[in-house]
Formats: structure tokens, C-alpha cells, sequence
């Protein structure tokens, strides 16, 4: 990070998560020599769980090892049910011969994972990097992160990008941000994080729906086909929780109201009746027509007189 100005780097908020003394200290020393002098180090999860809701860091580095619940605590930050800006710079530091601690990282919704042992001048180098040239994020069902697709990649994809907060660039450029500003920078995110959330629940549905009417048709009547109708009940119980938090409580009553409809049908997914395959058939597209009709943006509001 040394192109960075180093009075501005010192503004930076830094929370470090390392139970290794030696390893935790070094980085600590590493960073602050580097101007990074805001830098607070974590031995236990529960310290660095608590400092995060009391303030948001701009940057996040932690590694796997410090607690078994670190993705999960990842993952709740960029749901935001943790803390008070869901976009935070989050660095992962992960063991080498671990894959599945490696694609949890990247499932949790870090912006960057490294492979351990790291060397502190090159996470710098690549924390610099990110803060300039963040990737957009992406929203599915149950993601919520970065978009780890490159340009170019030869896979089509509906889902929507967003281009989210960001503090460490704000404040590497000079830009700090007052909470009230962050909050309203978040709540505007959020509103974009719903909204695409109800539209990967569309594309979902339609994947699911497809699944168990083939199912049906070929007569593979089994365990997995229940799963599935109780995947259906899922997605459209979280559009709903979705619907709700965007203001849309008409929405979310159709969707709540679908779902008890496929959950009755899951109840009995051996003999459905000829209604409830139908009611299949026609779900994905009632969805998508409830929320076109319900997610319609209202009229511009007339200018004041005078």
C-alpha cells in the first residue's frame, strides 16, 4: 500500500483476527509501519464479534483458525445481521491444505482469500489492489459477495451487479464518510441487495419449479422430489421475509400464501392432485407477475407549488 499517502492510510480502520502471538504481532507491526496505525488486533472471536458491532471497520483480515464459526460470522456481516455496514473490505487468511476452508471463504462472501503462510507486504500489495478495483457485488438466495466470474467468462448470467460502499477507497482518497452518511450509503445498498434478492428468488423458483414437474413426468416419485417441493416452501418463505423488509406487504402475503400451498402439496408429494401439479406449473410465473405488479415504481410526486 505504499502509493497510498501515508496520513490518509492512518485514518484507516483495521481489525486484525489472528490466535497465533507471533503471526498476529508481526502483521500488526508490518501494518502499522506501512501507516496503517488504526489497526486492532483480535486473539478471540467474541472480542472481535463485539468490536465489530460496536464500530465497522474499513477493512476486516482474519483467519480461518481463529473460531470455527468465523464463515458463518462472515456470511451474517454481509446479510447484515452483524454490525452496521455489510460492505466492509473483508480479507480471509486460510491454511493450504484445506479446499473446503477455502470454498467456505469464498462462499462466506469475502472480498479476497489468501492461502497461509501470508507474507505482510504482499497482502498489503493485494488489500490496495481491492480497494481500488472492488468487484460489484452480487445477490442469489443465499449469497451475497463479490462476483467471482471474469470479464468474459463464456457463462451468461442474469444476475444483477451492484456497485456497493466501499470506506477504505473513500478514505485512501480523502473522502471520509460521517456515520449518517455510511448509513444512508447502506440503506441505499440494501434496498438494491432486496431487490436483486427477489429477482435471483424468481430465478430460483423457475430451476426448482422445472426440476419437480420433470420429476413428475418421468415418474421419479422419491425423497428427492419432496426435498425439492420443501426447497420451493423455502424460497418463497424468504421472499416473503424479503418482500416485507422492502415495504411490499401484499407481496410478501402472496408469497407466504404459495408456500403453504407447496407445503401442503410436499404433505402428500406421492398423490399430488391434478390442481396442485397445475398450481406448480403456473407458481414461477404468478410470482414473477406479483412482483412486476407490486415492485412497479410509483408515480413521481408533483413539484410544489411556488
Amino acid at each position: 500500500m505504499k502509493k497510498f499517502d501515508k496520513d490518509r492510510l492512518g485514518e484507516l480502520d483495521v481489525y486484525l483476527g489472528e490466535p497465533n502471538e507471533q503471526v498476529r504481532e508481526s502483521l500488526r507491526s508490518m501494518m502499522r509501519g506501512e501507516g496503517l496505525r488504526r489497526t486492532r488486533t483480535f486473539a478471540r472471536m467474541e472480542d472481535l464479534l463485539n468490536a465489530i458491532k460496536e464500530a465497522p471497520p474499513d477493512l476486516l483480515i482474519a483467519a480461518d483458525d481463529l473460531d470455527p464459526t468465523l464463515f458463518d460470522m462472515i456470511r451474517d456481516i454481509r446479510h447484515y445481521r452483524i454490525g452496521r455496514n455489510p460492505f466492509i473490505m473483508i480479507t480471509l487468511m486460510v491454511k493450504a491444505d484445506s479446499d473446503d476452508a477455502v470454498k467456505k471463504a469464498v462462499l462466506s462472501g469475502a472480498d479476497d482469500v489468501m492461502i497461509k503462510p501470508v507474507a505482510p507486504g504482499k497482502m498489503l500489495d493485494r488489500v490496495g489492489h481491492l480497494a481500488m478495483n472492488r468487484s460489484a457485488f452480487i445477490v442469489t438466495t443465499d449469497y451475497v459477495g463479490p462476483e467471482r466470474r471474469k470479464a468474459g467468462d463464456d457463462r451468461p448470467s442474469k444476475i444483477k451487479q451492484l456497485k456497493v460502499v466501499n470506506t477504505l477507497r473513500a478514505k485512501v482518497e480523502g473522502n471520509r464518510m460521517s456515520m449518517a452518511e455510511l448509513s444512508r450509503a447502506v440503506e441505499s445498498n440494501m434496498n438494491e441487495v432486496m431487490a436483486a434478492r427477489l429477482d435471483s428468488h424468481g430465478l430460483k423458483l423457475g430451476w426448482v419449479c422445472n426440476l419437480i414437474l420433470k420429476a413428475y413426468e418421468e415418474k421419479r416419485i422419491d425423497k428427492e422430489l419432496e426435498e425439492r417441493l420443501l426447497i420451493l416452501v423455502s424460497v418463497l418463505e424468504d421472499a416473503a421475509r424479503t418482500a416485507r423488509v422492502l415495504g411490499e406487504p401484499e407481496l410478501s402475503q402472496i408469497c407466504n400464501q404459495m408456500a403453504r400451498q407447496v407445503e401442503e402439496m410436499a404433505e402428500n408429494y406421492e398423490n399430488p392432485t391434478d390442481s396442485q401439479r397445475a398450481t406448480i406449473q403456473k407458481l414461477t410465473k404468478a410470482f414473477e407477475l406479483a412482483k412486476t405488479a407490486k415492485m412497479a415504481p410509483a408515480e413521481p410526486p408533483q413539484a410544489a407549488a411556488g
